[in-house]
């Protein structure tokens, strides 16, 4: 038996559950509210949403996750980069340009214009290497390990002790498209785009076992777009 079967068979405490998730995740975005309000006086500006606000959601949910998994028997997420994960990367940028092209596709047929993203207009203020920089460390590497502990390391791994695999998938999936949605209304022409981003990353996770495959993938996907944003 493997230490992860060992793990799933302790009991049902020591296992990773859906309100797991949502503490880490909810942790993340209490921080950022406090954050915010630290820096609020004369308004948040780009630099201070990338080097402040930002990090300090994703590094307190990355956090309260570290905290979480240091219970005796809970299952390992697979953190720790392999050699395979460098194919993530490559997916993940092929996710993000082929759907970023059929999404343009979509909404010209509509008759309608894409929809910047709160954050996109944010980030297409960032100037200076400061901020730039501040802006490829939260979103290209910090954001993409914060969301993928919670929806494919935890979220998925909960979900799969009460449906089936391809439900598991397709619920987390969602969970992360809606999320981004709440977090950020202008982004609900992305949410189609999001939501077949989460499902091949869960997909991943399932097949892998490990979290750092979806990382990676997650990463691609946003390096393509801070790439394509800032014209590197």
């Amino acid at each position: 038996m493997s230490a992860e079967d060992l793990a799933a068979s302790e009991p049902g405490s020591r296992r990773w559950k859906v309100s797991h998730a949502a503490a880490a995740f909810g942790a993340g975005i209490l921080a950022s509210l406090v954050a915010t309000a630290l820096v609020w006086p004369g308004g948040v500006t780009v630099l201070e949403t990338f080097a402040v606000v930002g990090p300090a959601q994703t590094l307190v949910t990355i956090a309260v996750v570290a905290w979480l998994r240091r219970a005796p028997g809970r299952p390992p997420l697979g953190v720790r980069p392999a050699g395979l994960d460098a194919l993530g990367v490559l997916l993940g940028i092929g996710l993000a340009f082929g759907l970023s092209y059929l999404t343009w596709v979509v909404m010209r047929l509509l008759g309608s214009e894409v929809p910047e993203q709160s954050v996109v207009q944010v980030a297409d203020r960032a100037v200076g290497l400061g901020t730039r920089a501040a802006l490829v460390i939260t979103a290209v590497l910090l954001a993409p390990l914060a969301e993928e502990l919670v929806f494919r390391g935890i979220l998925l791994r909960a979900l799969e002790r009460r449906l089936s695999g391809n439900a598991a998938g397709l619920v987390s999936a969602a969970a992360f498209a809606l999320v981004h949605l709440a977090l950020d209304p202008m982004a609900w022409a992305a949410v189609p785009a999001l939501f077949v981003v989460g499902w091949v990353l869960a997909i991943a996770m399932q097949r892998t076992g490990r979290v750092s495959f979806a990382v990676a993938g997650h990463l691609g996907f946003n390096l393509a777009g801070v790439v394509a944003l800032l014209g590197f």
